[in-house]
């Protein structure tokens, strides 16, 4: 059998057989390769839960809310840290003091009566006939008895047993009220008051009168001293028709080193007017709400007062321990015993004496109250001033 083969069969073999290679894998051939081969490979979003529509926006709506709220808390910060920027900047304005004068009241006119009319005359009147003496009845006589003499009631003798207590000199010395000058005098207890016209109304600074003035100076009740005060309104005469204190009057007075409590006893014994007119008054300073003495920082000095008398009682105690650690000791014998007196030391008694001396001067040392310049103060006028000689320099 003659197997003829032309030359163009091998080359379509060739081609044949390089198609069915390229159709398979290129590793398909080699058995070493075969543990290359892998599987499917698994999809792991297969299972994996899918949103709705609904959940969807949902889920929107809360996104852009909780991006709202953000948005709103972001512009209210930056609102308070600029606003809040802009007021640390700005300085407080000063407060200007404004002053309402009363205006002086008007004088009331009264009006003119129209004239009474002519009553006509009427005719005299015949006399009454007189009777003889013989026709008058006697009547009987009658005696008066004078009233008697009633004895003072209880409430007059309280008031005389108490104005007859003794008086405070010191007090009237500054024009205050003492026992017997806030009294009825006792001669004329019973005796009816009088109502009168004030004189000089046009120029009378009238009992009672409040000035509000601010404090110039300072006051520290350690030591006796004086101090000034500004008046800060104008002060008018009763009718308000003349002006007497004008404003930025100075006030001088003078304390004393003895407070009571916190407030300080201040009397004001003369005023200066801008214009040249000096008056004297004797008149307590008092608060904003009228309470007698001036209110200011109140310091005891327990501190100090502590602490000087514990320091020296710590070096007495000192010198005494050492004493008797350090110290010869005096042994004593009596009745078949032995007794040890630790040593004294001169030092430790002289240390507990200034100890003792420290701690009664600190009981006696009087508390400080310190008023500081600028406080506004009011100061009571305690007697009438009649400015009639002076109102003409105004």
């Amino acid at each position: 059998m003659n197997n003829h083969q032309h030359p163009g069969d091998e080359r379509a073999d060739d081609e044949h057989a390089g198609g069915a290679h390229g159709n398979r894998e290129p590793l398909a051939g080699n058995p070493y390769a075969s543990h290359i081969q892998r599987g499917h490979e698994p999809d792991l979003d297969a299972n994996a839960p899918q949103l709705r529509a609904v959940e969807l926006r949902r889920m929107n709506r809360r996104a852009l809310l909780l991006l709202g709220a953000v948005v709103l808390l972001l512009m209210f910060v930056a609102y308070w840290m600029f606003t809040g920027a802009g007021s640390r900047r700005e300085q407080p304005k000063p407060r200007e003091e404004k002053v309402t004068v009363a205006e002086a009241p008007n004088t009331l006119r009264v009006p003119q009566l129209p004239p009474s009319p002519t009553v006509p005359s009427q005719p005299p009147t015949p006399p009454i006939p007189v009777l003889p003496a013989s026709a008058v009845p006697s009547l009987p006589a009658t005696t008066v008895q004078p009233p008697m003499a009633r004895g003072p009631t209880l409430l007059q003798r309280r008031i005389a047993a108490s104005g007859a207590e003794t008086q405070d000199p010191s007090a009237n010395a500054h024009g205050l009220p003492s026992g017997t000058d806030a009294r009825l005098p006792t001669g004329e207890q019973t005796g009816p008051t009088s109502a009168q016209a004030l004189p000089h109304a046009d120029t009378l600074m009238q009992r009672g009168t409040y000035i509000r003035c601010v404090l110039e100076t300072r006051i520290v009740s350690d030591v006796p001293g004086f101090s000034t005060c500004l008046v800060t309104e104008p002060v008018y005469s009763f009718n308000g028709h003349t002006l007497l204190l004008p404003k930025g009057s100075k006030l001088l007075g003078a304390y004393n080193h003895k407070p009571t409590g916190n407030r300080m006893e201040v009397v004001w014994d003369r005023i200066i007017t801008p214009t040249g007119i000096d008056v004297n008054m004797a008149s307590p300073g008092m608060d904003n709400l009228g309470g007698a003495g001036l209110p200011g920082h109140y310091d005891a000095h327990w501190g100090q007062r502590v602490s000087s008398a514990l320091l020296i009682s710590l070096l007495s105690d000192a010198f005494k321990y050492e004493a008797a650690e350090h110290g010869p000791r005096n042994s004593t014998v009596g009745n078949g015993f032995v007794t040890q007196t630790p040593f004294e030391s001169n030092t430790a008694q002289t240390v507990q004496q200034l100890a003792d001396q420290a701690v009664r001067e600190a009981a006696n040392r009087r508390p400080t109250v310190t008023i500081n310049q600028g406080t506004v103060i009011y100061v009571y006028v305690a007697k009438d001033v009649d400015f009639s000689g002076v109102v003409a320099r105004f």
